[in-house]
């Protein structure tokens, strides 16, 4: 175990249970798949030995989460933190470190159901992060590994498992592991691999990730007071069903189609059209169509009684819509966007601030928390599980637990379809516990 000189005059938060019998066991190489709060940090710093480098989500490297919190609770760290765009350029030439953490390493597993050529040869269809992790820690193997994600694996994608297991060093045959969790199916000439969501295959899935590590949520560790979920039905506004009549018969296309209706039963419709330059030149530019949604009504009635209150909201459009509205009736409001330039910033104003409403990108939530916002409104999901899971513990922390109400604002239609899509993968989560 690392054992290291504290200043004396620091005052350290002490380890909760979970974190002392983790650093006790002292694996050398391990998952830390803790649910969203569960001091993961903490706990993989506690644990690193010598040189140690974190790859880590570039908002993450932007915020200095890491090196903070090294600070923070005296860890004593020889710490290099990188993005992991960043690694994915650089792998060949990073030096030996002899602890590597990855964080939310699920960014780092991209692995398809599916063969490649390469010289000839066939070989799993990887992504370039996969395969520069996998390369530096061959090149470089470290005495530490330690892999931190609230959400390894998602029902919707076993391949993480594979990837995870080809990480630490195990060695899966990829044609037998595709045919044990994934279904063939053909659509034309083409093959398509769906990933069995059976209760068996959840079952087997969860008993192995468990074996690579430490799982459970804030609930196996602490005395979680009540998280009350509501769903909601949104009707559609009469411009909205018209619209939705209009796409049915226009668009042929399956896969566009459900997406674009989507997009409509969220307010928004995202399309291009044709703006006349001169006499002979026209330009094809974007443009976006709003409609009126019930969804807004509802989180204007509900904005009158929270002083703060966050919403998720997939689209951008949608975000904006939503923030002009209650602008609109006095609010103060803070978006969180990709475009959002100081999000340190925002996050210490959102806080500060007895009365305030942020309005956030269904992908952006993690790296930040939010715990006075005891209230939360999904406006509409992304189609990652990842996003829903890391979202809820911006306002549950396991230093900062309280009852929370989260709401989910559902149309039926393809909106309905991603949110069960979306529920069915927490009821695969629930399944990482340490009973």
């Amino acid at each position: 175990m690392n054992l290291r000189i504290l200043n004396p005059t620091m005052k350290i938060e002490p380890l909760y249970e979970h974190q002392k019998r983790i650093i006790d066991e002292d694996k050398a190489k391990c998952g830390l798949f803790l649910g969203t709060g569960g001091a993961k940090t903490r706990t993989a710093l506690e644990m690193s030995l010598g040189l140690t480098l974190v790859i880590c989500p570039k908002q993450q490297k932007l915020d200095e989460t890491w090196e903070k919190n090294n600070k923070k609770f005296g860890c004593d760290v020889h710490l290099t933190v990188i993005s992991k765009e960043t690694f994915r350029r650089d792998w060949d030439t990073l030096p030996i470190y002899d602890t590597i953490i990855i964080d939310e390493c699920h960014n780092n597993m991209g692995v398809l159901p599916e063969y490649r050529q390469r010289n000839g040869q066939q070989i799993p269809k990887t992504s370039q992060m996969f395969e520069a992790t996998l390369l530096y820690l061959k090149k470089h193997p470290p005495i530490r590994l330690y892999l931190c994600s609230a959400t390894p694996v998602s029902p919707a994608n076993p391949m993480n498992m594979w990837a995870i297991a080809t990480i630490l060093g195990e060695k899966w045959d990829f044609r037998a592991f595709r045919d044990r969790y994934y279904t063939e199916i053909r659509v034309g000439t083409r093959r398509i691999w769906i990933a069995k969501r059976d209760k068996a295959t959840k079952d087997r899935m969860a008993g192995v990730i468990k074996r690579w590590g430490y799982t459970g949520s804030l609930n196996d560790f602490f005395d979680v007071p009540e998280q009350t979920h509501r769903t909601v039905k949104i009707e559609l506004s009469e411009p909205q069903k018209r619209a939705v009549r209009d796409i049915t018969q226009s668009e042929a296309d399956v896969l566009v189609r459900n997406a674009r209706l989507r997009t409509i039963e969220n307010g928004v419709l995202y399309g291009k059209k044709v703006e006349e330059l001169g006499p002979k030149e026209d330009l094809m530019v974007a443009e976006t169509k709003v409609y009126p949604s019930k969804k807004i009504d509802y989180i204007l009635e509900r904005s009158v009684e929270f002083p703060k209150l966050l919403i998720f909201a997939n689209y951008t459009a949608q975000i904006h819509e939503i923030s002009q509205a209650l602008k609109g009736d006095g609010y103060h409001v803070l978006e969180l966007t990709g475009a959002t330039k100081d999000r340190k910033g925002v996050l210490e104003e959102a806080e500060a601030r007895e009365e305030c409403i942020v309005v956030a990108q269904s992908s952006i939530s993690s790296g930040y928390e939010l715990p006075s916002y005891p209230c939360v409104i999904y406006a509409s999901k992304s189609s990652r599980f990842v996003d829903y899971e890391q979202s809820l513990g911006r306002v549950l922390r396991s230093n900062a637990l309280k009852k929370n109400l989260y709401i989910h604002l559902v149309v039926d239609g393809c909106d309905s379809k991603c949110h069960d899509s979306i529920m069915s993968g927490q009821d695969f989560q629930e399944r990482l516990t340490i009973n």
